[in-house]
């Protein structure tokens, strides 16, 4: 469908609906949005949003969870969850097939800014995101009150044992072959919690998620992944490390520590969070957004190739190895010495140029050339461009010997892939020094291929090598 037919077809959707004489105005497709598709637009003076399937998608399709709603499924919670006074934006409107416009619904746009990049930059938001934490307590307590019997009869309802054995179902099902996955999913499996009374839990509770103004929050959004379940999920999944944004210290979101959020939820719920309760939940949580990162390139393959965001995200498997290892490595035998870190420097090149020369040299250009000029929607999606072709060229330079150091290293210890990953699902005690030392190295070069940037990196780098960074590699 043309752009022109598309805003056609939505000008007679809310003429039909919405009443008034419009018009329709403004109608931009906003930035992200892997698995669905989101358009502002104002009817009149009305600032609207319009949530929708990507075209050639069905709702399982662009699902990143088994449980997950489907758009019809959404806005019957969010109408819920307004009714109980949870901040999230009014309904006003549901796509039907006689819309051709696919499946979705038209809330209200709430005021505010979402991208954390820019909330956790911005000095005219630092009032607003020191009072956050006790706002989220605040809403996901509301949340967490609701009576089941107030709520759409869809929602899933799934026991931790359910939760864990289904993702690591998925897991395999997509090919996963990580011994840290294997690793993380024992460690889980071990430190399961027992059932409680299932609430609503709005399932994706983090930042990117909240709109905030320089006066606070001011709505919820994003409820697909809303479920029957564990009230202690949804606090701990803001504040898994993938979620911080760069500010890996920072616990909560990259602005602030879980304490700051737990002490006033208890406060007001009257319940105690459980402290080991909330660290499986933060594992699990860890857990899960990886292998997300794996089903979004198996969306891909299965034929949504709009464009290569969901690759990119597949290869981000490979941080959440970091921040598992990280999160675990008080729990498994020691590394005696510091590891050395991987060489990432291209070598120089003389004749014919190389095929990660020539990836990084396009790369440079549409980053310059492109991305810089580009606005809006395009200008996300040539980043993701620019992104795709340095994890291409850096696999080029680096990958091939890196995957060899592995396969080595796998050899000495006495394990091929296969055998590694049962070995530490099994049983914990087989990470000895020399496997734990092998872990590290290999989420490390794994790493600096796919997001040489990313914050948990320097962290790792500390802990492990015990080499500090240069100014050029703290940037």
């Amino acid at each position: 469908m043309d752009d022109s037919a598309f805003a056609e077809r939505l000008e007679t959707l809310c003429r039909t609906r919405l009443g008034s004489a419009g018009p329709l105005n403004g109608l931009k497709r906003l930035s992200g949005g892997a698995s669905m598709q989101s358009w502002r637009f104002s009817w009149g003076d009305e600032p609207l949003i319009l949530r929708r399937m990507p075209e050639g998608l069905r709702g399982d399709d662009a699902a990143i969870d088994s449980g997950a709603l489907d758009l019809d499924g959404q806005a019957d919670v969010i109408e819920s969850a307004v009714a109980h006074g949870v901040m999230a934006p009014a309904v006003r409107a549901r796509l039907t097939v006689e819309d051709g416009l696919g499946e979705g619904f038209i809330m209200a746009c709430a005021p505010g800014e979402a991208l954390p990049q820019v909330l956790l930059r911005d000095p005219a938001y630092a009032e607003a995101l020191a009072a956050l934490p006790k706002q989220c307590a605040e809403q996901l307590a509301a949340i967490h009150a609701i009576p089941p019997a107030h709520l759409p009869q869809a929602l899933v309802c799934r026991s931790p044992a359910q939760m864990l054995a289904d993702l690591e179902a998925r897991w395999r099902d997509l090919g996963g072959v990580s011994p840290i996955y294997a690793l993380a999913f024992g460690w889980l499996e071990r430190a399961l919690p027992e059932p409680v009374e299932p609430r609503l839990c709005h399932g994706d509770f983090r930042m990117g998620n909240l709109l905030i103004t320089p006066e606070g929050l001011s709505a919820v959004l994003d409820w697909e992944l809303a479920h029957l379940g564990d009230p202690v999920q949804d606090l701990a999944f803001g504040c898994i490390p993938s979620w911080r944004f760069g500010r890996y210290d920072k616990g909560l979101g990259g602005f602030a520590q879980p304490e700051d959020m737990l002490a006033p939820y208890e406060a007001m719920t009257g319940e105690r969070v459980d402290r080991a309760r909330f660290r499986f939940w933060l594992v699990y949580s860890c857990l899960w957004w990886g292998i997300c990162c794996l089903i979004m390139a198996d969306i891909w393959r299965r034929g949504d190739k709009a464009g290569p965001e969901r690759l990119v995200i597949g290869r981000r498997v490979s941080e959440v190895e970091i921040d598992l290892l990280l999160m675990l490595s008080d729990e498994l035998a020691d590394v005696p010495a510091p590891m050395d870190w991987p060489a990432t420097d291209f070598a120089a090149e003389s004749g014919v140029p190389s095929g990660a020369a020539l990836t990084d040299a396009v790369a440079l250009w549409l980053d310059g050339k492109v991305a810089a000029n580009a606005k809006g929607h395009a200008r996300f999606e040539a980043k993701v461009a620019v992104n795709a072709l340095g994890m291409a060229a850096r696999d080029a330079a680096f990958g091939l010997d890196f995957r060899a150091s592995q396969a080595r290293r796998l050899d000495i210890l006495g394990y091929d892939a296969p055998g590694l990953v049962a070995a530490l699902r099994r049983d914990p005690a087989n990470v000895t020094p020399a496997v734990h030392h092998h872990l590290r190295r290999t989420a490390v070069e794994n790493s600096l291929i796919d997001q040489p940037r990313y914050a948990g990196l320097a962290v790792a780098r500390s802990a492990w090598s015990q080499k500090p960074l240069t100014s050029a590699e703290n940037l």
